[in-house]
């Protein structure tokens, strides 16, 4: 429980299979069309530009500066072993990624901490933006609805910061298993796409109660 000694990261995050993103290098990140040309790439397998391009409904030039600026940043890297003189293949070497703020060597500067500020909004946008999706195919057809298998629930919980750490490797764990490989040829019958969300954050802290001799307290 808690956050593993060796590395400095959560619990949930496995350096060996995430690209672990921290306040400084986070900042190659803080653009929603690169955001979303990662996450392709991780879902998918390897893409040329042109094909991303048409997936997010921007120009290959458009789309090529910022496979640059992704390759730059260590992101991605050219798939060699596809495409030719024509067509640049790019693949994403983690499945996934893991965000952490706990890092000795990558300091809470302020311009650090105002590209951690972008990226994370930048991030709820497109968790609200799949939210919208969703429920616009799920309306699309009201008559599947009743024995769709998808749901929308928030727990309320009062935890300690283990207790958070756990909970986050737990799921973490849970929905391994249910991965596959991007573009995997070969999908089990019936199975169709969906997104899996988790967001893990702290409430609003409760209205304090007024001391009952102050003026405006209840009698």
């Amino acid at each position: 429980m808690g956050t593993a000694p060796d590395t400095g990261f959560p619990a949930w995050i496995d350096p060996s299979r995430d690209l672990i993103l921290t306040p400084k290098r986070v900042k190659g990140l803080t653009h929603p069309i690169r955001l979303r040309l990662l996450e392709l790439l991780q879902q998918e397998g390897p893409a040329t530009a042109t094909s991303l391009a048409a997936r997010i409904g921007r120009s290959s030039g458009v789309t090529s500066y910022h496979l640059r600026v992704l390759a730059d940043s260590g992101f991605i890297v050219e798939d060699t072993e596809r495409g030719n003189a024509r067509d640049r293949f790019w693949r994403a070497p983690h499945r996934s990624m893991g965000f952490t703020l706990r890092m000795p060597d990558d300091p809470g500067t302020a311009d650090n901490v105002e590209a951690t500020d972008r990226y994370l909004r930048i991030v709820a946008e497109e968790v609200y933006r799949r939210i919208q999706v969703g429920i616009d195919l799920l309306t699309a057809s009201p008559d599947d609805m009743a024995a769709a298998p998808w749901r929308m629930d928030d727990w309320p919980l009062r935890l300690t910061a283990d207790e958070a750490r756990e909970l986050g490797r737990q799921i973490s764990e849970l929905a391994s298993r249910y991965r596959r490989p991007p573009g995997d040829p070969d999908p089990a019958p019936g199975t169709i796409r969906a997104y899996f969300q988790l967001q893990l954050l702290p409430d609003e802290p409760p209205l304090e109660e007024p001391p009952l001799d102050e003026p405006g307290a209840s009698p």
